[in-house]
């Protein structure tokens, strides 16, 4: 007599388990599924940038936290940018510090540009050249361009580091290979000036000039400079009366130039949140 397959016996050693168990299997997997997702660290990172982009900054950073808790590095960073520039209340240097170290450690080459200014710019209690323009060098050696113009800067005027001219030409002309107009700028004042390198008024006005090209005022300033002069091109009043125009409507004045010449201490160190 055949057996109706509705009807067999389960295979002995096997259980078969209700619908409502199978049911509730089911639920609870997706209820996970559901949690984990909504609390993972992209999910806590990618609401902390939507509150960023809506200005609501202690929102964003109650989700950088969350998200930097979880592991995530790139919230580390997005942490740390919040807290160095104060703008979920005051700022937190520190905790800054510590964010952008972490965010370093995941292998965020950023942090190490953004260690250096503010180890390099920080309060007396946080300021630590030497330990700047290590993290400038990090970020340097990641093809970070300010990193590198502001190692010119550091070797020129001595700090953190023992002043070396020769060094910072060699860091500023790593960052002029990058279309840097501000690196082509002191190159220009170093060239023209023989500091670290041979004096070369052609080479220095040819550097001034393609600074200037760019629209940056000190340069545009110093093309004045050598058409009125006649430094390493032929002496034009009206062409160096157009640059000093230039530089007058870019703010340039003869007070930052000189500072830019003689006083290295007080040359611009970029910060990336600039």
């Amino acid at each position: 007599m055949a057996t109706n397959p509705e009807n067999a016996p389960a295979p002995r050693g096997k259980k078969i388990l209700p619908v409502t168990a199978l049911v509730l299997i089911v639920a609870a997997l997706a209820i996970f599924l559901i949690h984990k997702n909504l609390t993972s660290p992209e999910t806590y990172l990618a609401k902390g940038q939507d509150f960023e982009l809506k200005g609501e900054y202690d929102q964003a950073l109650a989700n950088y936290q969350k998200a930097a808790g979880l592991g995530s590095g790139q919230a580390q960073l997005e942490l740390a940018d919040i807290l160095s520039r104060g703008l979920a209340g005051e700022k937190d240097l520190p905790g800054a510090i510590a964010a952008y170290e972490k965010a370093a450690e995941a292998g965020f080459e950023r942090a190490h540009f953004e260690l250096g200014v503010l180890y390099l710019t920080g309060p007396r209690d946080l300021a630590n050249p030497a330990l700047a323009a290590q993290r400038f060098q990090s970020a340097a050696d990641k093809n970070i361009v300010q990193a590198m113009f502001n190692l010119g800067v550091m070797n020129a005027a001595g700090l953190g580091l023992e002043q070396n001219y020769e060094k910072a030409n060699q860091y500023w002309t790593q960052a002029a290979r990058h279309d840097y107009p501000r690196a082509r700028y002191f190159l220009a004042i170093s060239q023209a000036t023989g500091w670290g390198i041979d004096q070369d008024p052609e080479k220095a006005f040819a550097l001034a000039k393609t600074a200037a090209d760019a629209q940056l005022p000190q340069a545009q300033y110093l093309v004045g400079l050598f058409y009125s002069n006649g430094w390493g091109v032929p002496q034009d009043h009206d062409l160096a009366k157009q640059f000093y125009e230039k530089a007058a409507q870019g703010g340039q004045d003869k007070l930052d130039l000189a500072l830019a010449i003689v006083d290295w201490e007080n040359s611009p160190i970029l910060s990336g949140q600039n």
